[in-house]
């Protein structure tokens, strides 16, 4: 499986032209790739796809949940600082209104930003991480700014 495939299109010209040279693949091989919609994807992919598409939520509140609900059961549970719940919160918060806002384009930001699932995912682990040498060493502060330099710097 190949995810965010729309991240990196050479690769992908790259993999149509090795999987051109398979005449005779086997019975059970299987290609995941997820892609957000881009008009230079390659084409020869696409014609040899069985393509499925899943519309975004509408609305922050669909959002957030659809946010949560992608969350393993044991991401909460990963970390024992009492701030990170509350921030992991914080962050499906803003990471469902930039989902939210993007579909206005450039009305709902000046720049367009991209801050998807894997982001999301990124910035919870810098959390965990953050917050658990914070709780080893018995530290009360928080690392605010090293936490809103990394989480500014995954894809802002």
């Amino acid at each position: 499986m190949f995810q965010n495939c729309h991240l990196l299109l050479s690769f992908i010209r790259r993999l149509e032209k090795q999987l051109e040279k398979i005449t005779k693949p086997h019975p059970d091989f299987r290609l995941w790739l997820t892609t957000d919609p881009v008009n230079t994807f390659p084409i020869g992919i696409l014609q040899r796809s069985l393509k499925v598409v899943t519309e975004p939520p509408n609305g922050l509140k669909l959002n957030l949940r659809n946010t949560y609900f992608k969350m393993h059961p044991q991401t909460l549970d990963c970390c024992q600082h009492t701030a990170f719940k509350p921030l992991v919160y914080v962050l499906a918060f803003f990471h469902a209104v930039v989902q939210e806002r993007r579909k206005y384009d450039k009305i709902g930001w000046n720049i367009c930003y991209d801050f998807n699932e894997s982001d999301f995912n990124v910035c919870v682990t810098i959390l965990s991480t953050y917050l658990t040498k914070a709780l080893k060493a018995k530290d009360a502060r928080l690392p605010w700014n090293s936490l809103k330099y990394l989480i500014g710097e995954v894809r802002l």
